[in-house]
């Protein structure tokens, strides 16, 4: 409030109004709590002269250990007539305005303006560049229509390879008796304003379902509002002075009003979580009495950066509107989980591929990368399922990709321990003019297509989640086996989408073939998730792992523990099927006949013991057998505490096969200025190398 009385601001507190408040989170800061000793400063950032009256906008911020923790900012009005322009001015912090430079002749437009100066040299502005604008405004009036002065300052940045913005131009513009602000008609007729709210697609819905439930009566008195608050202006509290200034009565006060308003807001929005409400600003729009019945009505109406945003408006007894604003309102802590290998399903994706332009443009980049590099179209493997698919290597693209086939290898040990560098595809060499693809599932299910259609479906989704504004981008994020490159290409930005394609498909087709396949394409592994606690109150990982390790070892047989997801609740086993099969079998049984090994164990020896599972395991790999012969295959089934994982048939936990592009990555990012080289480009380019 003391802001507000400066001496150069001719202005009587009797035909002062308050127009609005709001306050800001500033980002990171923790919320003031009980007890926190703070600190507060203000200063006028506008005085506009309007047929109204003079308007007084003031910032300031809450400071908690001299760190700001909030931003407010209100706007008060004089009513009257006031002509001394010479004393008006805005300090505008402009929106964020990012612009791609597509072409030549944009760069040199850019470069023309006397107001931009690139700081670097030695590192020319080049087409493709992504610029991101921060500036300043700084705006004195000559008259109603006329700048005396226009001063714009700020900058232009990039994102690093970190996604952090480092500058990288300079933004200084200063101009007199001005009509405009060319600097920023600038960035609107050329970029697009970033980091504003995204309206819903259905225009919104009501979150008071009861309006009965979200009304408040004021206060007869505002006394003693004026005592708490320190606002002793005489038209909240003495009628004389209120008649004086023409007013129909004691008009409550705005800032009492506001938090009554806000309490719904932090009950019905924020779950009674106040600290969850990141911002608030309402316009006084009428006047309130004492005594009035106001009721509040909140509609969602957009999101921005998994935030909420909130239409706030109040109405009086008389359908009045009062007040008039936004908030924003933090969701639930959330995480972002990216699937890995086994989620496969035909058509995933589709619905969203025909509905959202974001991810049809993820998928049709990746679709046209692949069809191009290596002969497939992963949407039509997606929308079909085809059991085969041939590609054929007739004509010059025909020739290129089967190049890339015939170029893609892998390391391996011989016998003697020396590493030897092998062709991944040694059925394909420069006389081979086609090459089929099969599965007897469909080829959605082999390795190298479903970890491609996977990642690319979860790309798709999250980018079109935040085009909508709802990814909070302070949240957790994590990928589980494959669902690793689909978290770090999608929320860190890792990799474009057809890097990530060739990194996918590489890792894919080394799996596929790194097992023996009949004529058919089958193999003769696969994985199981294994819940301990469904077979037994006593049963744990330790008896679990007990039982996968001995009968690996009886039967001479693959079979292993390889992902350890939730304690004594979820694991995933990968071997042989009728491993696998027989391991089904023993959990089976000991489950169906209650059979508690940890009470066996105080009941019999260790050999004992280890006797009376060998039998159990030698019962049950005999009945797998007898299943296998009955059905022509190993068919696994779904136990009382083992799932098959459809889909995948190798035997190894596959988030160990290709660290390389991410220690690349990372290697890139320590060693290469991210102004001049971008690592992101370099993976892509230097891919083929690496397999």
């Amino acid at each position: 409030m003391k802001a507000i009385f400066p001496s150069d601001i001719d202005g009587d507190l009797l035909n002062l109004v308050h127009l609005s408040n709001g306050f800001k989170l500033v980002d990171g800061a923790e919320p003031v709590r009980a007890g926190d000793k703070c600190t507060a400063q203000a200063r006028v950032v506008s005085v506009t002269n309007s047929d109204s009256g003079k308007t007084v906008k003031v910032k300031g911020h809450v400071f908690r250990q001299g760190q700001p923790v909030i931003e407010v900012t209100s706007s008060f009005l004089y009513r009257g007539q006031f002509k001394d322009f010479g004393k008006t001015f805005e300090i505008i912090d402009e929106d964020d305005y990012a612009i791609d430079l597509e072409t030549s002749n944009q760069v040199g437009i850019l470069q023309s303006k006397p107001w931009f100066e690139w700081d670097d040299d030695s590192t020319p502005l080049e087409v493709g560049t992504k610029l991101i604008f921060k500036t300043r405004s700084e705006l004195r009036y000559k008259d109603k229509s006329v700048f005396s002065t226009v001063k714009v300052t700020g900058g232009g940045y990039v994102r690093s390879s970190s996604e952090h913005l480092v500058q990288v131009a300079t933004i200084d513009y200063e101009a007199h008796n001005a009509h405009g602000n060319p600097v920023v008609e600038y960035f609107k007729r050329h970029g697009k304003p970033i980091g504003l709210p995204i309206p819903l697609e259905t225009g919104g819905y009501a979150l008071i379902t009861d309006p009965s439930s979200a009304t408040y009566t004021t206060p007869t008195s505002n006394e003693a509002y004026s005592k708490i608050s320190g606002d002793f202006n005489p038209i909240h509290v003495n009628p004389y002075f209120s008649d004086f200034a023409s007013l129909p009565g004691t008009i409550t006060h705005g800032m009492w009003s506001s938090a009554a308003t806000r309490k719904y807001l932090e009950s019905a929005v924020a779950d009674n979580h106040p600290e969850r409400v990141t911002a608030y600003n309402v316009g006084f729009v009428g006047m309130v009495l004492p005594g009035d019945q106001i009721q509040v009505k909140l509609t969602h109406i957009a999101m921005r950066d998994g935030r909420k945003v909130v239409k706030v408006e109040a109405f009086n007894q008389r359908s009045e509107k009062v007040i008039d604003g936004s908030a924003e309102v933090l969701q639930p802590p959330s995480a972002y989980v990216f699937t890995g290998q086994g989620s496969q399903e035909v058509g995933m994706g589709m619905e969203l591929y025909q509905t959202s332009p974001v991810a049809r443009a993820v998928w049709d980049a990746a679709d046209a990368h692949l069809t191009s590099v290596y002969g497939f179209s992963i949407v039509d493997i997606v929308k079909n399922n085809p059991k085969e698919l041939t590609i054929h290597f007739g004509g010059i693209k025909g020739q290129a990709i089967r190049q890339r086939y015939m170029a893609l290898t892998y390391d391996s040990v011989d016998e003697s321990g020396n590493l030897r560098n092998q062709p991944l595809f040694s059925d394909i060499d420069l006389y081979t003019t086609s090459y089929t693809f099969s599965h007897p599932q469909g080829l959605l299910f082999a390795t190298q297509y479903t970890q491609i259609a996977l990642v690319v479906t979860e790309k798709a989704a999250f980018d079109d989640m935040k085009s909508k504004g709802l990814i909070d981008t302070n949240a957790s994020f994590a990928g589980h086996s494959l669902g690793e490159y689909s978290a770090l290409a999608a929320i860190a930005d890792v990799l474009p989408i057809s890097a990530l394609a060739d990194v996918v498909f590489f890792r894919g087709i080394t799996m596929q073939r790194a097992v023996q396949r009949d004529a058919s394409g089958k193999s003769q592994y696969a994985m199981m998730a294994a819940n301990p606690s469904r077979v037994g109150k006593t049963f744990s990982e330790e008896a679990l792992r007990e039982i996968v390790d001995q009968i690996s070892q009886q039967k001479s047989i693959l079979v292993q523990i390889v992902n350890l997801n939730v304690a004594n609740q979820q694991y995933v086993c990968a071997g042989e099927l009728r491993a696998l099969a027989t391991l089904t079998n023993v959990l089976n049984l000991l489950k169906a006949q209650k059979i508690d090994l940890e009470k066996l164990s105080t009941m019999m020896s260790i050999a004992e013991l280890k006797e009376k599972l060998t039998e159990i395991i030698d019962g049950c790999w005999d009945m797998a057998v007898e299943k296998e012969k009955a059905d022509g295959q190993v068919i696994l089934e779904r136990g009382f505490a083992t799932i098959p994982l459809p889909g995948i048939d190798v035997p190894f936990h596959s988030r160990y096969l290709w660290p390389g592009v991410l220690s690349f990555r990372n290697y890139l990012i320590k060693k290469i200025d991210p102004l001049q080289l971008n690592p992101d480009r370099l993976i892509g380019k230097y891919i083929p190398n690496l397999m």
